[in-house]
């Protein structure tokens, strides 16, 4: 393509993009408000009432947060046997090196998977930094969905024709990216402002115009929108505040490969849910149950404001009692006498009645309640007891660990890709002679680009789980040790099984061996490790084991 036809291109996705998004940010807006339990903020209200709101949209987002990263993210790298491109140098340190950087992008990770189960869905993108080690020159930051722009007619990530991002940047940086150029600039503007994104920039003029050229460029900014066209196997970014949108900014081939020299965008979206027929398009887990928070905190503020009416009044019959009496029986002071002009005290002051709320309300509210743990697996195990039986639990909780591994699937698949851009990322940033050291099996490793510079398989570890399915996990390998016992496994390898699963010192298997190693020889011979553990185990199946240490002692 020429350039016009590049231009016309990309403002065609642009205005598609922002249109759809316009759309969308009302929709947006609401979730964001009962997320930050602000639910009240962008609705009309009479100023009077009382307004009330329960954070259970936090809670229910937070709850899958917690479920998904219960520790930090980590991969699993290794040889690609269908690698065409030449066996890994180093697989183990490429998978410290991985691990190291996943660590400390924790962060962002979290945030990803939040904005992604708040809204539609969310992208990660990675970012050059300066940094004297070659390990840190990449940066990875969360992406919302409305700066995304993404081929929605696409059947799956993979065969999308482009892909790209939307954001503001500064005038200063602008200049250092793209040369010293003359940008109008303007103010940013935040997506749910009262202009927002999607609508066309405003335009500036007169005193306005001048107060905004009086800002430092640090304080300036011009939209930028980085298009990545996997068909042509080109990047283009472009700005409308140069020379009016009709010239490109930048122009070149993506310089982020694959091993196989396969383009690689650093923006790889991140889907919890999808619309079955438009993949691309993704569905809020906060939009299954808005409506039910939003039930629920307009029942409760229609309680509260009823609960403030629930007074005492009473009337009296006029000509009875004159204002001093009437002060003291208001007053109530004790043993108090109070002078009535009437010949009998029946029907001098009779309580005014109030009708309590209907039990309807009470049975509506449950019905809210049920709905909304409908729309969640993990809202079963919030801390209220179920009263369910110890089957009942078992099962819900192998249910509630599925549901979770759906989850946990896309978010690994979200991971081990942005593991390949970062390998690739640091791969192309390194200079001549960088080096790096990492610690790979134990020992202090010297890593360099060519180490990197491979095909490899990524495959994330699970590190996201229910901590009900974890302690089931647990017990069943307990309830395992003297069936595998007895079928001839080793009891070292189960001693190295029982401290992963319930994260004990290694210093454990260490001891394990040592003892091992000084125990009275049998027949001339060493008396295996395994002995010991087998008769216990073997005496063992009718106690009840309740702790790891209790297991570590048995082994």
């Amino acid at each position: 393509m020429n350039k016009k036809d590049i231009i016309r291109l990309i403002r065609i996705i642009n205005s598609e993009h922002q249109s759809y998004w316009q759309e969308k940010s009302s929709e947006m807006k609401k979730y964001r408000d009962v997320y930050e339990t602000k639910f009240w903020r962008s609705l009309d209200y009479d100023a009077s009432m009382i307004r009330v709101e329960t954070p259970d949209a936090y809670s229910y987002i937070e709850s899958y947060i917690a479920s998904l990263f219960t520790r930090a993210p980590a991969v699993v790298i290794g040889k690609d046997v269908a690698a065409t491109s030449g066996e890994p140098a180093n697989p183990q340190a490429a998978q410290a090196i991985a691990n190291r950087w996943l660590f400390r992008k924790r962060e962002q990770i979290e945030n990803a998977s939040r904005l992604a189960l708040i809204y539609d869905f969310s992208a990660l993108k990675l970012i050059p930094q300066t940094s004297a080690s070659m390990l840190d020159k990449a940066e990875v930051v969360a992406v919302p969905p409305w700066e995304v722009i993404v081929d929605r007619d696409a059947g799956s990530p993979l065969q999308q024709r482009f892909i790209g991002h939307t954001y503001f940047l500064t005038v200063d940086d602008a200049k250092a990216r793209f040369g010293d150029k003359q940008f109008t600039a303007i103010p940013k503007l935040d997506y749910f402002d009262k202009y927002g994104p999607s609508n066309a920039m405003p335009r500036y003029e007169g005193q306005a115009r001048q107060s905004i050229d009086d800002l430092p460029d640090s304080y300036l900014y011009i939209q930028i929108v980085e298009l990545y066209d996997l068909v042509a196997d080109e990047v283009y970014f472009w700005t409308p505040q140069w020379k009016n949108g009709e010239e490109l900014l930048q122009k070149a081939e993506i310089p982020l490969r694959t091993s196989d020299n396969r383009p690689l965008p650093p923006i790889q979206t991140l889907y919890y849910s999808r619309i079955p027929d438009s993949p691309m398009e993704g569905i809020s887990a906060m939009g299954r149950v808005y409506d039910q928070f939003c039930e629920k905190n307009i029942l409760r503020t229609y309680w509260a404001n009823s609960v403030r009416r629930d007074s005492r009044q009473y009337i009296y019959k006029e000509g009875t009692m004159d204002e001093e009496s009437l002060a003291k029986i208001t007053a109530g002071v004790d043993g108090a006498m109070i002078a009535v002009d009437n010949d009998t005290l029946d029907g001098v002051i009779r309580e005014v009645g109030v009708t309590p709320i209907s039990s309807n309300f009470d049975r509506y509210s449950n019905y809210i309640e049920a709905d909304i743990n409908r729309g969640s697996v993990v809202q079963t195990f919030a801390g209220e007891p179920t009263k369910a039986s110890a089957t009942e639990i078992t099962a819900i909780a192998s249910y509630a660990a599925s549901e979770m591994g759906k989850l946990a699937r896309e978010r690994d698949s979200v991971i081990e890709k942005i593991t390949e851009c970062y390998l690739r990322f640091i791969y192309l940033l390194a200079e001549e002679g960088d080096k790096a050291v990492v610690e790979a099996g134990g020992k202090a490793v010297i890593v360099t680009p060519s180490d990197i510079d491979s095909q490899f398989k990524i495959v994330a570890l699970d590190q996201g789980s229910q901590p009900l399915a974890d302690a089931l996990k647990k017990q069943n390998l307990v309830a395992l040790l003297p069936t595998l016992q007895s079928l001839g496994v080793p009891s070292a390898l189960l001693l190295e099984e029982v401290v992963r699963a319930y994260e004990l010192p290694k210093t454990f298997i260490d001891a394990a061996l040592q003892a091992a190693q000084n125990a009275p020889a049998e027949g001339g011979a060493v008396r295996a490790p395994t002995s010991a553990a087998a008769e216990r185990l073997e005496a063992g199946p009718r106690e009840q084991i309740n702790s790891a240490a209790q297991v570590a002692n048995r082994l």
